[in-house]
């Protein structure tokens, strides 16, 4: 890991997050907020996150639940125990952020819906973050990443030859965590202006909606407009060894697109097609043929030629071999007792600073004993 890493301060040095969530959401947000330089205390029970064991692993370690909660704290805390629900309130009273992912009414019977924290420290940024929110009819259904996905209609969007399908990724948890993270930073400059404490909630039905409108609702942003919703073509198209992407948009990407393929004379076939859809779909019928002819990297070196937007389509372990990744210093490495970890940095620098996670994932409870021997000696000598 380079020396940059710990050269100053990161942005969120001294805050300290207490994180109560599993799953991916909200530890994924917690794992941003401590790759920024906030001090993540992870409050798992006895027997661990449930997702600690979900997916591939190594060491008996859950390779996503590792990603997710890098560089944070681990204390183990049995919250039915009086005794240790107490210590948990004793890390809230002395926390900037408090994030919980329990179902709606679970924090209040706790005894630490916002109302109660707020009491122990009146400048506590809380998040609580829901499936689909605090009340409302399907407030106390689980939510699950392709379930949220159905529901914002993103399966049916992106539908296989009619049949709906989820994407083979999480992405509705992992966007989720980034709106979620934005937030909660929110919600610290807010206190900071303010002198006081926020609670915020959000759901992951809200976020992933938000998130989905764009474009697949573009047909109804205006609200008497009633018109049936357009997909643009696939822009996937297949060579003789492969399949590239091809994503012309400007009337010059598309005209040099047909001057690639040998064929410039249907620009002015395709100029007479009124409507935009299938003028869209027109163009990449035709294309398709001279393509399929001649294999991907001739396409990509021809397109590059005509500054036509074209791009291969790899494997994701390609990206350890993406040589501008490797310039963009994006991979780093990290010791850990399962063996050396590649980790992902931070995806900006801070001055030419990169952040990258500075620990690895912790055992279950491996910080109990520091961090309530800690908190125990700090209470000690602000009485004396």
């Amino acid at each position: 890991m380079t020396d940059q890493t710990n050269a100053v301060s990161r942005p969120l040095e001294g805050f300290r997050v207490i994180e109560a969530a599993g799953y991916l959401a909200g530890p994924l947000c917690a794992h941003t907020l401590c790759v920024l330089g906030a001090e993540v205390i992870k409050v798992e029970p006895p027997t661990g996150d449930a997702y600690r064991n979900v997916g591939h692993a190594v060491g008996g370690n859950g390779v996503m639940w590792t990603n997710a909660n890098t560089g944070k704290k681990s204390v183990a805390l049995d919250l039915k125990d009086p005794a240790d629900l107490a210590k948990l309130k004793e890390l809230i009273a002395g926390a900037d952020v408090f994030i919980e992912t329990w179902r709606p009414r679970v924090s209040a019977a706790l005894g630490l819906g916002y109302e109660e924290t707020s009491k122990l420290n009146p400048r506590l940024v809380q998040l609580s973050l829901t499936g689909y929110g605090p009340d409302g009819p399907l407030s106390a259904d689980p939510a699950y990443d392709a379930i949220i996905q159905g529901m914002v209609g993103l399966l049916d969007y992106e539908a296989d030859g009619g049949r709906p399908r989820a994407t083979n990724n999480f992405v509705a948890d992992k966007v989720s965590a980034i709106f979620a993270a934005q937030i909660v930073l929110a919600g610290l400059m807010q206190r900071e202006r303010t002198g006081k404490g926020v609670h915020l909630e959000t759901s992951m039905l809200d976020m992933i909606a938000n998130y989905a409108f764009t474009d697949t609702m573009h047909n109804r942003v205006y609200l008497e407009d009633g018109s049936d919703q357009t997909i643009l073509p696939q822009p996937v198209v297949a060579t003789s060894d492969g399949h590239i992407v091809l994503s012309p948009v400007t009337g010059k990407q598309l005209g040099r697109t047909l001057e690639a393929v040998g064929h410039p004379e249907w620009k002015e076939e395709l100029k007479q097609i009124k409507s935009r859809k299938e003028s869209t779909e027109t163009f990449f019928k035709r294309v398709a043929g001279p393509i399929a002819e001649k294999p991907s990297d001739y396409w990509l070196e021809k397109f590059r030629e005509l500054d036509v937007p074209a791009g291969p389509v790899l494997k994701p372990e390609s990206m350890l071999e993406n040589p501008q990744l490797a310039h963009n210093e994006f991979f780093q490495e990290l010791e850990s007792p399962a063996g050396k970890l590649r980790v992902p940095r931070y995806p900006a620098r801070f001055d030419g600073l990169i952040l990258a996670p500075s620990a690895p994932a912790p055992a279950i409870g491996a910080d109990n004993g520091t961090v309530f021997g800690a908190r125990v000696a700090g209470l000690e000598d602000a009485d004396a």
